[in-house]
């Protein structure tokens, strides 16, 4: 298909100085028509400035596609599992909402200052000043440095 200078440069939106100025320059080629007018192919218009982006006629306009017209099996199958998967999700956050809402309303557990003290074990209430060991224990081991 050929077009005329002017054709092509409403076509690919460029001016058309600049299609006279590429022409001059070599890098557009172009055909002398029986008419002497200058004539461009559209290969070699595509070749210099990529396709158009507008359609040559209203016709080459392609069908907006509908949703599904594109879906295979596989593809539909991948989309129910998605929309399975999404569904439990919302679920599984709708429980821990829940879940958070009923750990927010139970009172807060007790601290030092209210008195709650747990019973330390009846080995340590024996020995009295070392209800955790800690004494002992550096006792052992400063024992064993003595030893050295």
């Amino acid at each position: 298909m050929r077009l005329t200078p002017s054709d092509a440069a409403r076509l690919f939106g460029i001016h058309r100085a600049t299609l006279y100025r590429h022409m001059a320059a070599g890098r557009l080629s172009w055909v002398l028509e029986p008419n002497g007018s200058r004539a461009l192919d559209m290969s070699e218009l595509i070749r210099c400035y990529g396709e158009p982006p507008s359609p040559a006629t209203p016709s080459a306009t392609p069908a907006t596609p509908t949703p599904g017209d594109d879906a295979t099996p596989a593809t539909e199958r991948l989309l129910a599992e998605l929309v399975e998967l999404t569904r439990h999700q919302g679920e599984e956050l709708r429980r821990l909402r829940e879940e958070v809402a009923t750990l927010r309303r139970l009172p807060p557990p007790p601290g030092p200052d209210q008195g709650h003290q747990e019973e330390p074990p009846a080995a340590a209430q024996e020995a009295g000043s070392d209800p955790h060991g800690f004494r002992s224990l550096a006792r052992a081991l400063f024992k064993g440095q003595d030893e050295d």
